[in-house]
């Protein structure tokens, strides 16, 4: 993705503007100001007409109207939190740190519309249909980097994505069984989607249940043949990976930290699916977040 001159700096030529709101979580997407309203191909109206095999007109719908708003809408249907508003995975997020994964990810990027809508159909293992799991400490820029892979696939590429924290996922999932909705409701759309990025992979308790939430979305896109990208603060070696404080029972013995493996976090049943799934890429650096600060 080369950096190239855009006539509209709001929307970088793709006709959807993207902004936030105050009270909203998520931001969102609509025209910019910078498309010509009415369209000129359709006047407005939203279709044109068509001859058909006997030269009888047709009305059909306005195939530049109905594409802009089909992408306005997968990029709202991401659910990118709004602190991303900026994640665009250009040239210039591209620096020493990160060009490994980037280019990986620019990569993936150009192969997903082929494998998804060509006629090839992909097979599991291939190494152009591979999602990644992205693995660093916090700060290193890996969620900005998957949001901005989301924006790509959306908004120019016309490919459907849900962005999904796993802590707020598990939220959904408890607040739905108060409205008497069950797992399947909720979990559906992430099976749907054509790309599923679950943020901060292997957070929260552990317990049985969150395992199986996790195991079931794994599972099912697994043996769909369905893409999955993840970011995780956990490693492949103890030595690097995110150490997490253990509060000791007895007050007089001091906390304990533990170095879980993204494999020990996740399970072994997951973790080789995901290997066989994804490529697993190291982001590390320095915390972006500090030096941002400084």
């Amino acid at each position: 993705m080369k950096k190239t001159a855009c006539d509209c700096l709001k929307c970088e030529d793709s006709g959807v503007k993207l902004s936030i709101g105050s009270k909203r979580r998520y931001i969102q997407a609509g025209l910019c100001d910078c498309v010509t309203v009415p369209c000129p191909s359709c006047k407005g109206s939203g279709f044109l007409l068509e001859g058909d095999e006997m030269q009888r007109d047709m009305a059909i719908q306005c195939p530049d109207c109905e594409e802009r708003e089909r992408r306005i809408q997968l990029y709202n249907g991401a659910r990118i939190p709004k602190r991303f508003v900026n994640s665009r995975l250009q040239h210039e997020h591209r620096d020493t740190d990160n060009e490994h994964v980037f280019d990986l990810l620019t990569v993936i990027l150009q192969n997903l519309p082929h494998f998804l809508h060509g006629d090839d159909l992909p097979q599991p293992g291939d190494e152009l249909f591979k999602g990644m799991v992205l693995m660093g400490p916090p700060g290193s820029g890996k969620t900005h980097l998957m949001t901005g892979f989301a924006y790509q696939c959306t908004v120019h590429f016309g490919i459907s994505c849900v962005f999904q924290g796993f802590s707020e996922l598990l939220s959904e999932l408890r607040h739905g069984y108060s409205e008497g909705k069950s797992d399947v409701e909720i979990i559906e759309p992430h099976l749907r989607t054509e790309l599923l990025i679950i943020d901060d992979l292997g957070k929260g308790r552990n317990t049985d249940w969150e395992l199986s939430i996790l195991d079931t979305l794994i599972s099912e896109r697994y043996n769909r043949n369905q893409l999955i990208m993840a970011t995780t603060n956990f490693t492949e070696k103890e030595e690097d990976t995110l150490s997490e404080r253990v509060l000791s029972r007895d007050k007089g013995e001091p906390d304990q930290y533990i170095s879980d493996t993204i494999r020990k976090r996740v399970g072994e049943r997951i973790h080789s699916r995901l290997r066989e799934m994804c490529y697993f890429e190291n982001l590390l650096g320095p915390d972006r977040r500090v030096s941002k600060s400084l």
